[in-house]
């Protein structure tokens, strides 16, 4: 999640261990029309997901 950011030295890891928990899901409720806002941000994270192999 914080790979690129460890990679420039912006943020240091304090131990060793790596906690693999899975993966992520982007969710709405069904209820919901998609705003603007929600495609933006959909958009935006899947971007995002895919600089780091997502």
């Amino acid at each position: 999640m914080f790979g690129r950011e460890l990679r420039e030295g912006r943020l240091v890891r304090p131990f060793e261990q790596e906690a693999i928990t899975g993966g992520y899901w982007l969710t709405r409720l069904k209820s919901r029309q998609r705003t603007e806002a929600m495609r933006s941000f959909e958009s935006w994270i899947a971007d995002e997901a895919a600089l780091f192999g997502g």
